[in-house]
Formats: structure tokens, C-alpha cells, sequence
């Protein structure tokens, strides 16, 4: 069983009567920690837990990889609103305003521009 060296200093702190403070080391040596040989220590246990998760986190990684290539996309159905007015409920409408939409004019082409020459200030 191997162990660690350690340095051990015990240092003394005491006051003389004249109020003077002191300090003497008392032990300054190198000592030896034998630790017991246990079947599972903290450090491994920890190595352990961290080596599970990023094997899990691996797998999680290839599972998405796989899924978004084997997945057939099914196609977003898109809302396009009425067709015509034919689908369109408008039975609550008051017949007033009925008359004023119909009696709008169509909207009319823009006007031809006539062709002026660039530079023309006529």
C-alpha cells in the first residue's frame, strides 16, 4: 500500500508577559497518509457517472442524427382562406352595406405615362 507524503507543520503561537507575540514551529516534518484500499472511491465513482452520461448523450446524438434522415416529412397543409365569395357566409351583413359594395366602381388599370424624352424639362 503506497501513500501520499505530506508536509506537517504545527506551528506555536504564545505571548510572553510583556505582551510580545511568538511563534515557534513545534513539528516540521514530511508524513506519510496511507489511505485503505477500497473497493470503490469517490474520484472512480465520478469518472464512472461522467463516462455513463456522455455514453448516453453519444447515443441520444446518433438517435437524432438517424431520425431526422429516415423521417418522411408529411407536407404542411397551408390555410389559403376563402376561395370566392361563394364560401362565405354573409347572411349577417345588413343589405346597406350589401348595395354600397356592389355599387363601388372596379378598380380601374393605372394610366399609361406618356413618353418624355430624359432630359426634357417639357
Amino acid at each position: 500500500m503506497a501513500g501520499r507524503p505530506f508536509g506537517l507543520v504545527i506551528l506555536l503561537n504564545y505571548l510572553d508577559t510583556e505582551g510580545s507575540v511568538f511563534q515557534t514551529a513545534i513539528y516540521n516534518q514530511t508524513v506519510t497518509i496511507t489511505e485503505l484500499e477500497e473497493g470503490l472511491d469517490g474520484e472512480t465513482m465520478f469518472m464512472y457517472i461522467f463516462l455513463v452520461g456522455l455514453v448516453a448523450l453519444m447515443l441520444f446524438g446518433m438517435y437524432q442524427v438517424l431520425e431526422t434522415r429516415t423521417k418522411k416529412r408529411l407536407p404542411v397543409k397551408i390555410e389559403k382562406g376563402t376561395g370566392g365569395m361563394s364560401d362565405v357566409d354573409i347572411s349577417w351583413i345588413p343589405q346597406e352595406t350589401l348595395n354600397v359594395m356592389n355599387k363601388a366602381s372596379p378598380k380601374a388599370s393605372p394610366r399609361k405615362r406618356t413618353n418624355r424624352a430624359a432630359g426634357a424639362d417639357q
